[in-house]
C-alpha cells in the first residue's frame, strides 16, 4: 500500500512538473536591424580599390570616350615611339601578338611598365583597371550567353579560370613569350646592353616573400611592390586596354576571344555535388518531370574482384544520363552526376553575346527556385 502510494505521488510530480514546462511563456525572438550578411559573388577583377587617378594629373581631351588621348601631366619622362620601334623586344612582342598597325610601339611599352616608387615613366596602372573591366565584361557574358543554366557560384569560378592572375600570367609568360627584367643596372652595364632595351621587358617592384637562410627582413612592403604573377596578369589587361584604346572595341573584343576565351577549361569539374540524389529528385519536381527511376542496365563480373555495373536514371521512359562503378552504389550515384552535368552543361546551337550586333535574346527556362 505505502509502495502504490510512493508511486502515485511520483507520477503526481511528474505532471506537476510537465504542466509546469507547457505553460510557461515562450519568450518572443528579439528583432535586430541589422541586415543579414549573404554572400556577394564578384564578377569583375579590376584592381580600382585606392588606385583612381586624380583629375588634376589628367590632361583629358575634349571627347571623353576617346581613351587614346588621355594623358598624365606628372610623367617627366617618356619613351618616344622612335625609341620604342628601335627596341628589339618590343617590336618581336608587337608582331607575335599580330597587333595592328595603329598599336603603337609606345603603348606596348607603358604595357610592360608597372608602378614602380622610383620611376618617373608612365606606367600601365590605368590600362590595366580599364583592361580588367574589359576581361571581366567579355568572359561573363561569354559564360552567361553559352552555359545559361550554371550556377552563380560555378559561374565565378569560370570567369577566374579564364581571367584570373594565374591563367594571365600563364598567358604572359609561355603563349606571349613576355620576359621579366630580372638583371641589375651593373650587369647590364658590364654586358653592354643599351639601356633603352630594359623596356623592352616587363619591370615592377618586386614583392620579396622568402627571404634567404639566416637574414632577417626589415620592413614593410610598399604599395608598388607587386608578386610575379599579378604583374604579369597585369600586362596582359594593359595590353588588351591598349588594343580598345588604338583599335576599338570589336578589335578587343576579337583579340579578347583568340587569346583568352578559345582556351580550354573543364566546367564540368567544377562540380561538387553532396547529395546528387535529392537534388536531381527536387529539380525534377521542380520542372514538372516525372519521378526519378533507377535501372540497372547491365552488369559483368559480380561475383570476382571486377565487378562493373551500369545504372541508368530514367524520368519516365526517358532515359537521364547513365553510370558505371565498381559497386551499384558508384553507379547510382555517377548517372545522377551526370544527369546534373547534363542539365547545367546545357549549351545553345546558335548562341550570341549581348555585345554582337544580330544579339537576339533566347529563353531557356525560368532558373531555379532551390539552388
Amino acid at each position: 500500500m505505502l509502495r502504490n502510494s510512493r508511486l502515485g505521488y511520483r507520477v503526481a510530480q511528474l505532471t506537476c512538473f510537465r504542466r509546469a514546462l507547457s505553460s510557461s511563456p515562450v519568450k518572443p525572438p528579439q528583432l535586430t536591424t541589422t541586415p543579414l550578411k549573404r554572400r556577394r559573388f564578384k564578377f569583375s577583377y579590376e584592381r580600382s580599390a585606392n588606385s583612381v587617378v586624380d583629375e588634376k594629373n589628367l590632361d583629358v581631351p575634349e571627347n571623353k570616350l576617346d581613351y587614346s588621348k588621355y594623358q598624365r601631366n606628372n610623367v617627366t619622362i617618356n619613351v618616344s615611339e622612335e625609341q620604342a620601334q628601335k627596341i628589339p623586344a618590343i617590336v618581336s612582342l608587337h608582331a607575335r601578338l599580330q597587333l595592328p598597325s595603329s598599336y603603337k610601339y609606345s603603348t606596348l611599352v607603358r604595357a610592360l611598365t608597372c608602378p614602380q616608387k622610383e620611376e618617373k615613366y608612365p606606367d600601365n596602372k590605368q590600362l590595366t583597371i580599364f583592361g580588367a573591366n574589359l576581361l571581366s565584361f567579355y568572359s561573363t557574358e561569354y559564360l552567361i550567353a553559352n552555359y545559361p543554366r550554371l550556377p552563380i557560384s560555378i559561374t565565378k569560378n569560370a570567369v577566374d579560370a579564364y581571367i584570373g592572375d594565374f591563367s594571365l600570367a600563364d598567358i604572359a609568360r609561355n603563349s606571349w613569350g613576355i620576359e621579366e627584367d630580372r638583371t641589375s643596372n651593373l650587369e647590364k652595364y658590364l654586358a653592354g646592353e643599351p639601356s633603352l632595351f630594359k623596356f623592352g621587358r616587363l619591370r615592377y617592384d618586386k614583392r620579396v616573400t622568402h627571404v634567404e637562410r639566416g637574414i632577417t627582413k626589415f620592413g614593410n612592403s610598399t604599395e608598388t611592390t607587386l608578386d610575379d604573377t599579378t604583374a604579369f596578369a597585369n600586362a596582359v589587361r594593359a595590353i588588351i586596354a591598349g588594343v580598345y584604346a588604338h583599335e576599338g572595341e570589336e578589335s578587343a573584343k576579337k583579340f579578347t576571344t583568340d587569346h583568352i576565351l578559345s582556351r580550354k577549361v573543364d566546367i564540368s569539374s567544377m562540380f561538387d555535388f553532396r547529395e546528387p540524389g535529392k537534388l536531381l529528385t527536387r529539380l525534377l519536381r521542380v520542372k514538372g518531370m516525372e519521378p526519378l527511376t533507377v535501372r540497372l542496365m547491365s552488369e559483368s563480373g559480380r561475383l570476382s574482384n571486377r565487378a562493373v555495373f551500369v545504372v541508368g536514371c530514367f524520368s519516365g521512359e526517358n532515359l537521364l544520363a547513365g553510370g558505371e562503378g565498381s559497386s551499384l552504389k558508384e553507379a547510382r550515384i555517377k548517372s545522377f552526376v551526370n544527369a546534373l552535368k547534363a542539365f547545367y552543361l546545357y549549351k545553345p546551337l546558335d548562341s550570341n553575346v549581348p555585345s554582337d550586333k544580330n544579339f537576339s535574346p533566347l529563353f531557356i527556362d525560368e532558373g531555379e527556385p532551390f539552388y
